[in-house]
């Protein structure tokens, strides 16, 4: 691990340009991978079961002066800081930016549910439906029949995904923040909004899940120009039959959201790439014979599983598995980007489906790391190895030979 002292500007500007990058589902996510900041600063106490509550008065982007609640996420050598609002949101201040600081004697909590709706309304309009379930606020845009549909969906997957993972040795927690999902009502909207954030990779992308705001950002996958809408679930069903691999862009990045909210990854840590889409990728096969169009874990993903097929065939270079631990970069080039979503699919599968103890070890060893901290290749690498052992390649001729059995 790498602590490096450097002024705050440059420390909170690294952390916002890679923040606001987006986790991306599929198709073609051509925008560039998360890379926190790498650097040292004074860490808050985060770690703690308390977090306090401050008050921030600093002067954002726009030059306008803003007052907000929000724990102390890191302060920087020179006065700085990160700062985590009460509806999860990471916001930066650097010191000519933050004009005041206090803290308000009292611990940190999420936004109440009337507060929550009262602040989605001012921000997305009265068009804007709130709703609430046990675990996610819906702030939708489109119809309520679809709007239901998907909250039924967020939940069930809510508890697939806590009761595979959760376990008395590794228990995971509820979420400290909302775990908000924004739906709008046809791809022109989303479009819209989206472009705001995600720049040219707005047309790549059905949807994606934010660190930066730990906001899931979807629209109607059933509202298309000149066909009636779906007035029931049978007829949202039916509609998502004509392109399921949409459907598993709602399942991609409600499991990102909800993974890194309840322990199973860590927001602003150094996170593998491989092993956070690996995890997406596991789960995002939907079932569209399901109410829910949702109901399996653990199938093999088709669309994956025909892609690594064809790279391990063909193109794939002998150190592939190597430079998939050790680095994120292969997300990030577009000539590689599916080969490497693919592999991390059948890395994750593999892994978890033959050695699901040693991988619930890494992954809980990586969702242990402290923000804002960057590990080298070598560290990466050498991390894996403690875990799985130092044979890499035995480890891939054995991964290889499963991914064949699995294709037959």
């Amino acid at each position: 691990m790498v602590w490096r002292e450097l002024k705050t500007k440059s420390v909170l500007s690294c952390i916002w340009r890679a923040l606001t990058v987006s986790l991306l589902c599929l198709c073609f996510p051509q925008v560039s991978c998360l890379t926190y900041a790498q650097d040292s600063t004074k860490l808050d106490s985060t770690a703690k079961p308390e977090q306090q509550l401050y008050e921030f008065t600093f002067i954002d982007a726009q030059q306008q002066t803003q007052t907000i609640q929000a724990t102390q996420v890191l302060e920087a050598q020179d006065g700085g800081v990160v700062m985590l609002t009460r509806d999860g949101r990471l916001l930066t201040a650097t010191p000519e930016q933050l004009k005041h600081k206090k803290q308000l004697g009292q611990p940190f909590t999420p936004l109440t549910h009337e507060e929550l709706e009262q602040q989605l309304k001012s921000e997305f309009g009265p068009d804007f439906t709130i709703t609430h379930t046990k675990h996610f606020t819906i702030c939708s845009q489109a119809g309520k029949r679809y709007s239901k549909w998907c909250s039924y969906l967020f939940e069930r997957l809510y508890n697939v995904l806590h009761n595979y993972w959760n376990s008395k040795e590794q228990p995971l927690h509820d979420p400290e923040v909302p775990l908000i999902a924004v739906i709008f009502k046809d791809r022109a909207n989303f479009e819209q909004y989206a472009s705001q954030i995600l720049g040219a990779g707005t047309s790549a992308t059905h949807g994606f899940y934010s660190i930066q705001s730990n906001r899931m950002v979807l629209y109607d996958l059933t509202a298309a120009p000149n066909e009636r809408p779906a007035f029931t679930d049978a007829d949202i069903l039916r509609k998502l039959r004509k392109s399921p691999f949409n459907m598993a862009t709602i399942i991609h990045e409600c499991t990102h959201q909800i993974a890194f909210n309840i322990g199973l990854h860590t927001r602003f840590a150094d996170n593998p790439l491989w092993l956070t889409e690996g995890m997406a990728t596991y789960f995002e096969t939907p079932d569209l014979r399901s109410k829910t169009g949702w109901r399996t874990v653990g199938k093999p993903n088709p669309w994956r599983l025909t892609q690594f097929q064809n790279y391990a065939r063909s193109r794939r270079p002998a150190d592939s598995l190597q430079t998939l631990i050790a680095s994120d970069e292969r997300f990030q080039n577009a000539e590689t980007v599916l080969d490497t979503y693919a592999e991390a699919w059948a890395f994750s599968y593999f892994l978890i489906k033959t050695k699901r103890r040693l991988y619930e070890e890494y992954l809980h060893r990586i969702a242990a790391r402290k923000p804002l901290i960057w590990s080298t290749p070598e560290e990466r690498l050498k991390e894996f190895r403690s875990v799985f052992g130092a044979d890499l390649r035995r480890l891939d001729q054995q991964f290889l030979k499963y991914m064949r059995q699995i294709s037959r």
